[in-house]
């Protein structure tokens, strides 16, 4: 082999310093063919192997310019899509927060005043009832006394069962929800 092809141990000292020579000398050597290209037409007739060569280098080149451009844009472009998701997460969950917060609040408080309407309604109601079937006593006639208490009777299982649905009624309104389905 030849000696001027093998680094010597000596000359790994100065290998740095070589391998820039060595790659000023390559740059100088394609920048003289790519002088050589724009300049005329000529060598593209000459020397048409040199020429076929810069223009596939330069098409790789432009190929990779364009990838890495491609790359960079893409990586651009999830890194936003990425903080708009990290934005819209924290406005979901911190909004469904206090979303939450004022619905059991609000709820809590309604639900504890209708309770208390409710019972001071039902109270009401049965100390009326109490004088009613108290009245029942008064009334002579078998026949309309035990009608008038079938009646009362039915009224106030009405009563009651109205006063039960109404409070289910209430408690399924807290179940209720709005359809999100998307239309995009």
């Amino acid at each position: 082999m030849n000696d001027h092809h093998q680094p010597h141990v000596s000359d790994l000292n100065t290998l740095p310093s070589e391998a820039t020579r060595r790659g000023q000398d390559c740059e100088a050597q394609v920048q003289q063919a790519l002088s050589r290209h724009r300049e005329s037409v000529l060598p593209a007739i000459l020397e048409r192997h040199e020429h076929r060569q810069v223009r596939a280098h330069q098409a790789a080149e432009l190929a990779l310019g364009f990838e890495h451009r491609r790359q960079a844009i893409a990586m651009a472009l999830e890194s936003r899509l990425q903080s708009i998701r990290e934005a819209c997460n924290h406005v979901l969950v911190t909004g469904k927060t206090h979303l939450r917060q004022q619905r059991i609040e609000y709820f809590g408080e309604v639900y504890r005043q209708l309770e208390q309407r409710m019972n001071n309604l039902t109270d009401d109601y049965l100390a009326e009832a109490d004088r009613r079937y108290a009245r029942l006593q008064t009334i002579q006639n078998e026949h309309l006394r035990r009608r008038e208490q079938q009646r009362q009777e039915k009224a106030a299982d009405d009563f009651l069962d109205t006063m039960d649905q109404l409070m289910d009624e209430f408690r399924s309104i807290i179940s209720e929800h709005v359809d999100h389905r998307a239309s995009i």
